[in-house]
């Protein structure tokens, strides 16, 4: 008696397809599985067996070997229960009218017979897409999340009792979904026009959040750079559901995290500065995801980036050029996707105070550099805009005369309206394809590069940032104007002012 049944194993975000082979022998009652499995596998023997003899199915009394295809990679995950079960009620009853080389089975079983849902469902479901299966029995408890993929058929089971009953008469009960489904508005207990007298702050999150831009902001203390900060997730537009389903893939295989069902919201991670590089970038034990791939898709908020430890932002430079991160141990190589926008803050100064209008800074130069040094130049290279942000001093005069705040609401239709606007001039793999400038611009550019204040890196954001000004204005063409007030976010310049 012999049958095969296919199912996958976690890869990154990726599936791994997995082929189960079992055979059963006459000879003393034994249970083998190979093909590298974890010791949550071997342990599924006991679960396997117990769920069946709850569905009144006959566990058989003979040598039972199962073999993990392909056998030279680690299985790890309890979602094999279920396809370690099909494979030994398969063989021994005849499923002549179920063509199992289009169907796969992913789900972990109780001691009841019941069908839990798994981790990771996304990414199991994605890679069997991949080689080609276009049937998939998932767990009920998933339906939420698997839903919304699209080239295949989903079929949600709670217990093995039906799903056997289906299997026995060729029939299974698919899943239909209406991919067109209209999510409901993101409902935000913050807004922008909470933040009162920081108008060119406001102007310049505007920018960064219409271009997807790296932002550092400095200030001092009190002058409401966490504030504005945490309320950048209010103006971000609503992710597509081939984003959605990215983000939730990433969060699916993350230790700690619940879904239920797909993230409609962009991510906004914002961990301590205690963080190791690890929990940053991602690795450990199985190589799970770090808070930059968490980010994925949304922002990563650096409080106090000078605090962080130095190894753990210097292995920000590769995710913040590619956009991915790539980890690997013991042979194994894993890419997770990291295409975050970086909100990072600072002080000036140790004491906070450099450069402000209000309080005397007691620092020193030698401080001053080697507190702001913290940054190694390749890191503020890879900040698109940098604002420094001042302290609001008449806050009762500009809160009695400030009349209808620009709220959330509105800056994020604009900031939609420009994303619309950019679309339009791209190709189909989303790459820009007009970027035209106007005589003046060129000339106002020149003008800085003569100067030596652009470098290659620069001249490129310069561009990038002016194009995405332009976008705001709905304008074809970069004018002078556009390229004036993108040179005054430029790092390289702001930041000269901290080592003088």
């Amino acid at each position: 008696m012999y049958s095969k049944i296919k199912t996958s194993v976690n890869w990154g975000i990726e599936g791994q397809i997995v082929e189960i082979e079992t055979k059963i022998l006459r000879g003393l009652p034994n249970h083998i599985i190979v093909g590298l499995p974890s010791t949550i596998i071997n342990e599924s023997k006991e679960r396997v067996k117990a769920a069946l003899k709850a569905s009144h199915i006959q566990f058989p009394d003979d040598r039972i070997i199962q073999n993990l295809f392909p056998a030279n990679i680690k299985k790890e995950g309890s979602q094999l229960d279920l396809p370690i079960a099909v494979g030994i009620f398969t063989c021994l009853n005849s499923m002549g009218s179920i063509d199992f080389d289009q169907f796969a089975f992913l789900g972990e079983l109780s001691l009841e017979g019941k069908i839990q849902p798994i981790q990771g469902i996304l990414s199991l479901i994605d890679g069997l897409i991949n080689s080609g299966v276009t049937n998939i029995v998932i767990p009920y408890g998933n339906i939420q999340e698997a839903k919304y993929m699209t080239d295949v058929k989903i079929y949600p089971y709670q217990d093995l009792t039906t799903l056997f009953n289906d299997l026995g008469r060729g029939c299974l009960e698919s899943y239909t979904c209406d991919v067109n489904e209209i999510f409901e508005p993101t409902q935000y207990d913050m807004d922008i026009a909470e933040i009162i007298g920081q108008n060119s702050a406001i102007r310049a999150v505007q920018i960064a959040i219409a271009g997807f831009h790296n932002l550092l902001i400095i200030g001092p203390p009190g002058c409401g750079k966490s504030m504005l900060a945490q309320r950048l997730t209010t103006l971000m537009p609503p992710m597509s559901l081939a984003e959605q389903i990215e983000v939730t893939k990433v969060y699916g295989i993350s230790e700690g995290e619940s879904l239920n069902g797909l993230m409609h919201v962009r991510p906004f991670r914002a961990p301590h500065h205690t963080i190791s590089r690890i929990g940053l970038v991602g690795g450990g034990a199985t190589i799970l995801p770090g808070e930059i791939s968490k980010a994925h898709n949304g922002i990563l908020y650096l409080d106090e980036i000078g605090e962080f430890k130095s190894d753990a932002i210097e292995a920000l430079r590769e995710p913040l050029s590619s956009g991915s991160v790539n980890l690997t141990k013991g042979g194994r190589s894993i890419r997770f996707p990291s295409n975050f926008m970086l909100v990072a803050t600072m002080n000036p100064c140790p004491c906070g105070h450099y450069l402000s209008k209000d309080e005397t800074c007691t620092c020193s130069h030698h401080e001053i550099k080697r507190y702001f040094g913290k940054l190694s130049w390749p890191i503020l290279d890879r900040l698109d805009m940098t604002i420094y942000m001042e302290r609001v001093n008449d806050l009762e005069t500009l809160m009695r005369n400030q009349r209808q705040p620009i709220n959330s609401t509105q800056i994020r239709e604009t900031i939609q309206n420009a994303i619309r606007f950019k679309s339009k001039r791209q190709n189909s793999k989303g790459k820009e394809v007009n970027v035209a400038l106007s005589e003046d611009a060129e000339s106002m550019i020149m003008k800085y590069h003569e100067r030596g204040k652009l470098s290659m890196r620069s001249y490129e954001k310069l561009i990038k940032i002016s194009r995405t000004i332009a976008d705001l204005d709905q304008s074809v063409v970069v004018e002078k104007k556009h390229v004036l007030e993108a040179f005054t976010y430029q790092t390289s310049s702001q930041v000269k002012r901290f080592f003088v």
